[in-house]
């Protein structure tokens, strides 16, 4: 059993809890509720995690918080929204930058810290096989330009201080969470066509949908993040179980043949237990 401390209580570090507490470990959920209701934790706590109330952006919150002696933290917490970053960028930045830094530089040596980090770092206009050793591409919003800073912050502070450091970059999450945020703004792309075209809705497709994104299931998320670290040290890996287009991704939300068409490829070193095609045929059904 292991004792475990989730900083963002949304909706993947709720499906994370969920299966941490179903392995019998002990979990503790932190988050400042600027996007989730603490109501929503309810039936994690009646299942035995403790939630607290704390920010990111706070000394004194993270410090009470890494007092406790955890096996492994799991830093979550972030504004990943590019419509709130644009709207709050103040509240992006202390979150996303000043947070995790702060973080960081209170784990003490011997715990483990894994990190969800994003696709996104390597920029757009990707072809081939992507892997974990391509450079960071440009960014165009503060959401996702806190994750190279948040990534390179963290790798310091691990070599320091001796903590093991498991960065995972995640593509578009996808799938039911204890935790769901109902904010378009919060919403990503395979959910919203999901529920879009469950309603008859037409789907928003920009430049014709060509671009390549990484997908992958939160119940994969969850097991992969608790399966890390896996090595001791800083490892840096992808997690997606598919690369696809937004076009094929509104196809299947619509029960069409999807065309194909990925410019590129997320190399990844996870097997992956759940599929988008039978995601969404399973929803429509």
């Amino acid at each position: 059993m292991s004792s475990l401390l989730v900083l963002g209580a949304g909706y993947i570090g709720a499906a994370l809890a969920e299966r941490a507490l179903e392995a019998g470990d002990e979990v503790t959920l932190a988050d400042n509720w600027y996007l989730t209701d603490r109501a929503q934790l309810h039936s994690l706590e009646e299942r035995g995690a403790a939630v607290e109330t704390a920010d990111i952006r706070s000394r004194e919150d993270v410090g009470r918080m890494l007092a406790g002696g955890f096996d492994c933290v799991y830093l979550l917490a972030a504004q990943a929204s590019r419509p709130i970053a644009e709207r709050e960028p103040d509240y992006t930045e202390e979150t996303n930058v000043t947070g995790a830094r702060r973080v960081a530089a209170a784990v003490p040596a011997g715990t483990g810290l894994v990190y969800a980090s994003s696709l996104n770092v390597y920029g757009p206009g990707l072809a081939g096989s992507i892997d974990a050793d391509r450079p960071y591409g440009r960014q165009s919003d503060l959401a996702h330009l806190s994750k190279l800073y948040a990534e390179q912050s963290l790798s310091i502070q691990a070599e320091r201080s001796g903590f093991d450091l498991s960065i995972l970059r995640l593509g578009i999450v996808y799938g039911p969470s204890p935790v769901v945020h109902e904010r378009p703004q919060s919403q990503t792309v395979v959910d919203k066509f999901r529920r879009l075209a469950a309603a008859g809705e037409p789907l928003p497709i920009d430049e014709g949908g060509a671009a390549t994104i990484g997908v992958v299931h939160v119940a994969d998320v969850a097991r992969i993040l608790l399966d890390s670290p896996a090595s001791r040290g800083i490892t840096v890996a992808n997690v997606a179980a598919e690369s696809v287009t937004v076009a094929d991704v509104a196809a299947l939300a619509r029960g069409e043949q999807p065309r194909g068409g990925a410019a590129c490829t997320f190399v990844t070193p996870f097997t992956y237990e759940h599929g988008l095609a039978d995601y969404l045929a399973a929803t429509r059904a």
